[in-house]
């Protein structure tokens, strides 16, 4: 089931099974709280895997470290044995929203007091994987969000602005009076949207970021386009994840302001 309607519309493609080879990994914040479980074949006590005549397999909850357009990686009780290309079935929970795809086992590793176990995924369809992109969608630009290597153009007098910038096309900028009296606003630009926050004004103000095409128009700041109340409801919830999987790339007084306007 898909997480989101109106937004995160990812082009159709057909299902299958990715190619793992060099597919970027983006680590899951502590804070996301996206369950995960993995399905695997029932074993006996010396691990050998049972008939399914006479075994029904076994969910396995455990804590999601990356994703990946291929897979994840999840740490598991070391009670779960598993073998390296064996089927599995990945199940995803967030916000009551179900998310199921087959898998197959590609790595197993024991440690200490866990096992390390990562999985590269078999999209059935195109719906799927568009569920699961969306799922990826706080991760990645979460993740990624990092101080702007250029020269930050400064438009708010007295007023200091910092900027971020990361994956999905998405920047960060914050303007503040300096370390000691704290941060006043930021702006969020993330996909076709953008999401503003100030210490003045209560709530965030969500519209279409300047050159987004929205059917036949194009929005500018001459001429907005308006978004409907469930759809600012979904890039609010977005905006939620995002802040969620904040990195330490992120200043600490940043990650806590956002934080702020997320609760």
């Amino acid at each position: 089931m898909l997480l989101f309607k109106k937004i995160l519309d990812y082009q159709k493609n057909d299902g299958g099974l990715l190619d793992k080879r060099g597919a970027k990994r983006y680590p899951v914040g502590a804070k996301y709280p996206l369950k995960a479980k993995i399905t695997l074949v029932a074993r006996d006590g010396e691990g050998h895997p049972l008939p399914p005549s006479k075994s029904a397999p076994m969910d396995w909850g455990g804590q999601l470290i990356n994703l990946s357009e291929a897979g994840a990686s999840i740490r598991l009780h070391p009670a779960a044995v598993a073998a390296r290309d064996e089927a599995c079935t990945l199940k995803l929970e967030l916000d009551h929203m179900l998310f199921e795809s087959d898998a197959m086992v590609a790595s197993y590793k024991i440690q200490p007091q866990y096992v390390a176990c990562g999985i590269s995924l078999n999209f059935p369809d195109s719906h799927t994987r568009k569920a699961y992109q969306q799922l990826m969608a706080p991760v990645i630009i979460g993740s990624t969000l990092e101080p702007s290597t250029a020269r930050v153009k400064q438009d708010l007098p007295g007023l200091v602005k910092e900027q971020y910038q990361g994956q999905s096309d998405s920047v960060l900028s914050t303007w503040g009076q300096g370390s000691e009296q704290g941060l006043k606003l930021f702006e969020l630009l993330l996909h076709d949207y953008y999401v503003r926050g100030n210490t003045e004004m209560p709530g965030l103000k969500i519209g279409y970021r300047d050159g987004a095409k929205v059917g036949n128009r194009v929005s500018t700041p001459a001429i907005p386009v308006p978004l409907s109340r469930e759809h600012q409801a979904e890039v609010a919830t977005l905006f939620r994840y995002v802040v969620q999987n904040l990195t330490k790339s992120l200043p600490g007084e940043v990650r806590r302001f956002l934080e702020i306007f997320a609760a």
